[in-house]
């Protein structure tokens, strides 16, 4: 293994690209084949310790992890473990899957994302670990990314292997993570972790979801910009909305992935992915964060699965937001730690539609809420500017936005809490969009071929 200069302190990775710069489906046994895939750990995985010191007020541990080996590759992770001056909930940890290349520096101190980390860790009393590298990348001749996990696909509808997928791996990273921190608490501090909260945005928001698919240790998960559970729906909304796919999605439509899903291997690989195939099993509390603008997905692509996942759930939209959210969610994501790590859940935010196209909102406590509203002539709000106006109503509000003159407005509710214990913070309904019709019709069906 990679053994870096001990001399140098030790500096947790910088989880707050999660944050900053994040670059078909029926239901079946919860977890099928992916938790077959990675129940056992295989020969390869270890890992070791390979300093220990002090960011801020938090002791904090740096290891090597290997996951496993893939396609004859050996998959390597930094995992950084920051454990608070005061543990409140020495049974739990906060694990956060990041991204990142195998030529990442070993973790150095010296910036100010160790001491937020280290803020974080205190302010929620828990143990936060931070897996780099997942996926493992770069791979076969540069590939990252999307485009990675796009040439795996391919591989499989080739028929070339059900290993392929890139998921079960980036899954399979985590399990083994979650192995290492285990080991690590018990023999060097004493302390038996049996839950985590997961969380990681875009692919690594992916790889939450079906992580608390097929791991019963996973007792909260708050995914990040992944806005696409089931799928084809999803691919379906972006031709209508669009006239075709997101650009941000490019490597798999150049690879005709959408397309092809329509075929028989492509329906199983889609119900393998889809953590909407595995929605039954989704019963811990979840956060699920996105931005309003993201790129990536329609503006109310949480319309096509949210109101199927099973609760306690909550929705965070920030407004103004793209794929790489920004440090407005971190307040509600601490909220939704401090409450998990309590057992605890936060408010519960219900929304019904009115037959006049009205949303009443009703929540169990305190909160003020806001209309968010953006107007865009084709249905693409990917550069609309969302505005606020104050709603009235204690623990309940009535909002109804006529469809404009020409084009389409988007909106929704957001309730903003504050108490003692969690801060200020805020939640969302699901975006509405008025009229509810499209600008484009589905395409004419091609044979999905291999």
């Amino acid at each position: 293994m990679i053994r870096p200069n001990r001399t140098r302190a030790v500096l947790l990775p910088s989880v707050l690209a999660t944050f900053t710069s994040i670059a078909v489906c029926g239901q079946e046994e919860p977890g099928g084949g992916l938790k077959e895939m990675v129940r056992e750990a295989d020969a390869n995985f270890g890992y070791e310790v390979l300093a220990e010191d002090t960011v801020g007020s938090c002791k904090a541990t740096v290891a090597r992890l290997t996951s496993q080996t893939w396609q004859e590759m050996e998959w390597w992770h930094w995992l950084s473990i920051l454990a608070p001056s005061k543990v409140e909930h020495p049974d739990k940890v906060i694990l956060f899957i990041t991204g990142g290349s195998n030529r990442d520096e070993y973790p150095q101190t010296g910036s100010s994302e160790a001491v937020m980390l280290s803020m974080l860790a205190e302010q929620s009393g828990a143990t936060l670990a931070v897996l780099q590298q997942v996926p493992n990348q770069p791979l076969f001749d540069g590939l990252y990314e999307d485009d990675l996990i796009a040439y795996t696909f391919d591989k499989y509808l080739l028929g070339e292997g059900d290993d392929w997928p890139l998921l079960a791996p980036m899954v399979e990273s985590a399990v083994r993570a979650m192995d290492a921190v285990q080991q690590i608490a018990s023999q060097r501090w004493g302390r038996e972790i049996s839950e985590f909260i997961v969380s990681g945005a875009s692919k690594r928001g992916w790889t939450t979801w079906l992580t608390a698919a097929v791991d019963e240790r996973v007792s909260a998960i708050a995914p990040m910009v992944i806005d696409v559970l089931n799928i084809q729906p999803q691919m379906e909304r972006q031709q209508r909305t669009y006239g075709g796919f997101s650009e941000q999605i490019e490597p798999y439509t150049k690879l005709r992935i959408q397309e092809r899903m329509a075929s028989e291997d492509g329906r199983v690989l889609t119900s393998f992915v889809d953590p909407f195939t595995y929605r039954s099993s989704f019963t811990m509390p979840k956060l699920v964060l996105l931005g309003t603008n993201d790129p990536f997905w329609t503006v109310n692509a949480s319309s096509l699965y949210f109101d199927e996942l099973p609760g306690p759930k909550n929705l965070f939209y920030l407004p103004n937001a793209g794929h790489g959210l920004g440090l407005g969610v971190l307040p509600t994501v601490t909220a939704f730690f401090r409450a998990s790590m309590a057992d605890e859940v936060l408010p519960n935010l219900n929304w019904k539609t009115g037959k006049d196209g009205a949303l009443t909102v009703r929540w169990p406590e305190g909160g003020k809420a806001k209309l968010w509203q953006a107007t865009s002539p084709d249905r693409d709000f990917r550069k609309a500017k969302w505005t606020a106006s104050d709603l009235k109503g204690k623990r309940k509000t009535r909002a109804r936005v006529d469809a404009p003159g020409e084009g389409w407005t988007a909106w929704y509710v957001e309730v903003t809490f504050e108490d003692e214990e969690r801060g200020k913070y805020r939640l969302s309904t699901e975006i509405q969009v008025v009229p509810d019709t499209y600008p484009h019709e589905l395409p004419k069906a091609e044979s999905p071929g291999g």
